[in-house]
């Protein structure tokens, strides 16, 4: 299994370094992450940190709306590495090693409690085949892209076989607090409540639960 994610510039800067950092901790996987207009500097580090960075600029339009990099991270699964793929958010964090059965469905949802059901979609395990599907539809949502992640989402519920696992928490305050016995990865609020700031401080005031400090 490789570990994957995506980012443009902005979320690479805020999230690379905690990402990589903490699944560091717990696991020993290669490591993919796609970049959009990729700096020097980003390179470099990922080259130092071990993690492949594959410059993923030419799949978004010349000049992209907001929208359409809610579709990147789908845009560019690595399916070519033959082989099962954790792809994540770059700002959901390991918290615990979490042991995963062999994969016999295609995607294997790391869920969280929301409102009442399991749901989110800040880290799945894909299948090389699903990972393909799940970019060959992207691509055709790039005209009129979507401004969640809610259509993909739904898409994928609807074509792909499933297996939901709640071991995601979503963090409700910046402060300190209890992570429940389920929890493997913690996510902070969206940008539609939260500012990147109030993210990084709950992200960092809760990694040093379970023994990860950084």
């Amino acid at each position: 299994m490789i570990i994957y994610c995506a980012a443009d510039p902005v979320y690479f800067d805020l999230y690379f370094d905690l990402w990589n950092k903490q699944l560091n901790k717990f696991y020993n996987n290669d490591k993919v992450i796609a970049l959009y207009k990729p700096t020097k500097s980003a390179v470099q580090k990922c080259k130092d940190c071990k993690v492949e960075s594959v410059d993923v600029t030419h799949l978004l339009p010349p000049n992209p709306k907001r929208e359409h990099f809610y579709l990147m991270r789908w845009l560019s699964l690595p399916y070519y590495k033959k082989a099962n793929i954790l792809c994540t958010q770059i700002n959901c964090l390991a918290v615990k090693k979490q042991n995963f059965p062999k994969i016999t469905v295609e995607q294997w949802r790391i869920q969280r409690q929301k409102r009442g059901y399991l749901g989110g979609v800040s880290a799945s395990i894909f299948t090389s085949n699903a990972a393909k599907k799940v970019v060959e539809k992207a691509k055709t949502m790039l005209t009129n892209p979507p401004t969640t992640d809610h259509p993909m989402n739904i898409w994928q519920i609807e074509n792909l076989t499933q297996y939901q696992h709640k071991s995601e928490q979503q963090l409700k305050t910046e402060n300190k607090q209890e992570l429940k016995d389920y929890t493997h990865w913690i996510t902070a609020r969206t940008s539609t409540v939260w500012t990147a700031q109030q993210k990084i401080n709950a992200l960092l005031n809760n990694i040093w639960l379970n023994n990860s400090s950084i």
